[in-house]
């Protein structure tokens, strides 16, 4: 699915998931996209998915819409990584911003510079801050809070505390299910209420590597790196612990960072996001407003804000997961439904013969397949085929295949000629790694011929009414391998009473739970001793046999059987 990454005036950044064909994007609320920007005209611009690719159109913005900096003035095609500017908002097209973060390779400084706190600690052991330990400043302010002592109080009761109501409030809020990129905005929204900053920055570990998510700087400075120190980052994130630096300036860890002194920072804190199991991720915060600004009770309830969202947080993944579980899930499901639509529903009437098949594949869906055909001048096709792989990607191959087979196949050319051309076309198509084992063979039912290729297929049986067996070998490699492969036909003949039985390598390598095959000789005996049942029931007979194999066991491939009787 198409996204899109917002970024906002004043650094709020989220992904805006593209569901429709066509994203109208404006301030007004009938837009799909609705942007809370005053540069933003009503109806600014819109994307719109169509033939000729993603195209972006600006819809009478005053102040215009641009693409990678350029001014557009008519529709302009987009393509992954694009930047798109309206107003003061930064859109990207299936792609985010440069991180903001830049950490500092610095030793975190000794002394009374820095507070460290075990975050599992705070979290388990109760250290909510009060407001009677909390110093006020000159307005009787308490500087985590920014609200007056309670009166009645000596500075407050623990019991009636604002920071105990922050807690409370994330409690309230995060309670209720929200999508994540809500979830960790309003996180940040609760920090901001707990502990005043200038900037903030939450970030996940994803796929092993630490992402920004939510990003809040001052207007004006967009575009500019946030430093944090890899040594407090790396401690945040591997001991579990939270970190104030007190007068950032003075800190000798800052001394090469350059641009750390010139934004003036004067307080950082970064904690955990720790959700009682292992830590996800951290929440940083930092201010410029005077030293000394950040206390050991606004590090305690920033840990313990950290550690409520990243319970949430991870709630939500977890959901979120599942939902995903069953919405792939679903669509396995109408992908088998497909594919067995594919696949014969029945056989066709051929003129003194019985024709059965049947596939089973051991995951949702397979990439075996059967098929039969009608041909010209009365014959008829049948054919068996596997391709390498399992799952989905094999069953979008083994549908490419099918359709391309059966394209080639029903112009009625001879089966050599018919497996050179659709060999080509598959070295062509198909991924280096995939190739396809196939058995095909074109029935004359007037004369009673079957001629046939069998392009690295297991060999089909031909039994015959005195109990021997022909086997159709291989008469060339597999499809898709060598564009330069050679197919030669083969032809056998059927007298009444007589079977030929196809498989796929599911059957014969079917493995039971000591590890034992079923094998090939085992096969050739069953079916020496079926052959004189009708089609389906030896289709049947093999199926359970198999099934009896595994002893309740996992099959690892597909199974796949098609058997074609002369009647007597």
């Amino acid at each position: 699915m198409d996204y899109v990454t917002v970024t906002l005036p004043g650094g709020r950044s989220y992904r805006w998931d593209m569901r429709t064909d066509l994203v109208r994007i404006g301030r007004a609320s009938h837009n799909d996209l609705i942007l809370e920007d005053p540069g933003v005209s009503r109806d600014h611009a819109q994307i719109a998915r169509g033939v000729e690719g993603v195209i972006l159109q600006d819809r009478g913005g005053k102040n215009g819409t641009f693409l990678n900096g350029w001014r557009i003035t008519g529709p302009a095609l987009i393509h992954e990584g694009d930047t798109i500017r309206v107003g003061s908002t930064t859109i990207v097209f299936n792609g985010a911003m440069a991180s903001p973060v830049e950490f500092v390779d610095s030793p975190l400084p000794a002394g009374g510079a820095t507070t460290v706190l075990r975050a599992r600690e705070v979290v388990t052991g109760g250290g909510i801050p009060s407001l009677s330990s909390q110093e006020t400043d000159a307005r009787g302010m308490t500087p985590a809070t920014g609200a007056a002592p309670l009166a009645g109080t000596a500075s407050g009761s623990f019991a009636r505390s604002p920071a105990l109501s922050v807690i409370w409030e994330a409690d309230k809020e995060l309670v209720f299910h929200r999508p994540l990129p809500e979830i960790l905005e309003r996180t940040v929204d609760l920090v901001a209420k707990a502990v005043p900053f200038d900037r903030a920055l939450l970030m996940l570990e994803e796929e092993g590597r630490l992402v920004s998510r939510v990003v809040r700087i001052p207007r004006g400075e967009e575009g500019e790196k946030i430093p944090i120190s890899r040594t407090i980052a790396d401690r945040v994130l591997k001991q579990q612990e939270s970190v104030l630096t007190d007068d950032a300036m003075s800190d000798e860890r800052f001394a090469a960072g350059h641009s750390v002194v010139a934004q003036q920072i004067r307080s950082a804190m970064c904690v955990p996001l720790y959700n009682n199991q292992e830590v996800i991720g951290l929440i940083y915060i930092d201010s410029r407003r005077r030293a000394g600004l950040f206390k050991e009770d606004d590090l305690r309830l920033l840990t313990h804000l950290a550690n409520v969202a990243a319970v949430k947080i991870e709630n939500v993944r977890l959901f979120e997961q599942r939902v995903q579980a069953e919405r792939m899930e679903q669509e396995m499901r109408k992908a088998a439904e497909i594919q067995r639509l594919l696949l014969p529903a029945c056989s066709p009437p051929i003129p003194g013969y019985t024709l059965h098949g049947s596939s089973e594949p051991c995951r949702v869906v397979g990439g075996d397949l059967f098929d039969y055909l009608d041909l010209p001048g009365g014959r008829f096709g049948v054919s068996l085929g596997d391709v390498a792989g399992k799952g989905y990607s094999a069953a979008l191959l083994m549908t490419a295949f099918q359709a391309s087979m059966r394209a080639l196949c029903e112009l009625g050319d001879a089966p050599d000629t018919t497996m050179g051309r659709l060999n080509r076309l598959l070295c062509k198509r198909f991924p280096e790694n995939r190739f396809v084992t196939f058995f095909y063979a074109d029935l004359d039912p007037a004369r009673h011929v079957v001629t046939y290729v069998n392009a690295g297929h297991c060999p089909p049986w031909v039994i015959r009414r005195d109990g021997s067996v022909e086997s159709l070998e291989a008469t060339g490699g597999p499809l898709g391998l060598f564009a330069d492969m050679r197919y030669e036909s083969g032809t056998t003949t059927l007298s009444p009473g007589e079977v030929m039985v196809c498989y796929s390598d599911g059957v014969t390598d079917a493995i039971d739970p000591s590890g034992e095959q079923y094998g090939t000789p085992r096969l050739l005996d069953l079916v020496k001793s079926l052959h004189e049942k009708k089609p389906e029931e030896i289709v049947e007979s093999i199926t359970s046999a198999i099934s009896a194999h595994y002893e309740g066991g996992v099959r690892e491939d597909d199974l796949t059987l098609v058997v074609l009787r002369r009647d007597e």
